[in-house]
């Protein structure tokens, strides 16, 4: 039976092989911000995160990480460090062992909360927290750029969204059945479906070796495909 691989195995694949190429680029059409990021740099903040969640927040594999990020390359860095660890993505915080935020959504919470800056180059927050809210920023940087743990299985859960659960390996599937090509670069904006939404940020480009530029805002201008060099667009 051929070898499954798991996201962080595809991630660290692309380091090997083209490193320093585009895998995420995200883009906000009305204040012009742009962040474009290599394999390796995703890799690198997967680890960082990755160890951050066992050593600092102290999850296992199968603990479940509340990501409520908007469609950004912080979402895309956090979402590869929660399967890096072998934790769960989920839409349900209140079933959540962790919540990953922003500022503007932080609540005090009974459920250990942190917050994520969305600043262009990932600063920490200068804003006050509510109670018991604390800023991830430090703790992940003070992480080792290199996974320090064991690699999860591609069987393992990943996602649990919209009342479906799906495995690392079924993720995949799912990026490849959106009906992208090999080596597209993929516009993603205005994706209503929080699961396609997911799946644009980093599953996607991994399935099909490929890249995505995430734009915020209701739609991309004409102008942005074509100054990214956008060859397949994501209908959600």
């Amino acid at each position: 039976m051929p070898c499954v691989p798991d996201i962080w195995s595809l991630l660290t694949g692309r380091v090997r092989t083209s490193g320093a190429q585009p895998l995420v680029t995200y883009l906000d059409a009305a204040s012009g911000e742009r962040t474009e990021l290599s394999a390796t740099s995703v890799a690198n903040a997967a680890a960082k995160i990755a160890n951050a969640l066992r050593d600092e927040y102290d999850l296992e594999p199968g603990d479940r990480v509340a990501l409520d990020l908007p469609m950004h390359w912080q979402r895309s860095t956090w979402s590869a460090g929660v399967w890096t660890a072998g934790c769960i993505v989920t839409d349900r915080a209140t079933d959540a062992d962790l919540i990953v935020t922003t500022v503007d959504r932080a609540t005090e919470s009974p459920t250990p909360t942190v917050v994520v800056s969305m600043h262009p180059f990932g600063l920490p927050v200068s804003e006050p927290l509510p109670a018991g809210v604390t800023d991830a920023t430090v703790a992940v940087r003070q992480q080792p750029d290199a996974w320090l743990y064991e690699t999860p299985e591609a069987s393992m859960p990943a996602l649990e969204v919209s009342g479906r659960t799906l495995s690392q390996d079924e993720l995949l599937a799912e990026a490849r059945a959106l009906g992208c090509s090999t080596g597209d670069r993929v516009l993603a904006a205005d994706i209503p479906s929080p699961l396609t939404s997911l799946l644009a940020g980093l599953p996607l480009p991994l399935a099909i070796d490929g890249s995505v530029v995430l734009v915020a805002g209701s739609d991309a201008p004409a102008s942005i495909r074509d100054q990214e060099r956008v060859t397949a667009t994501l209908v959600g």
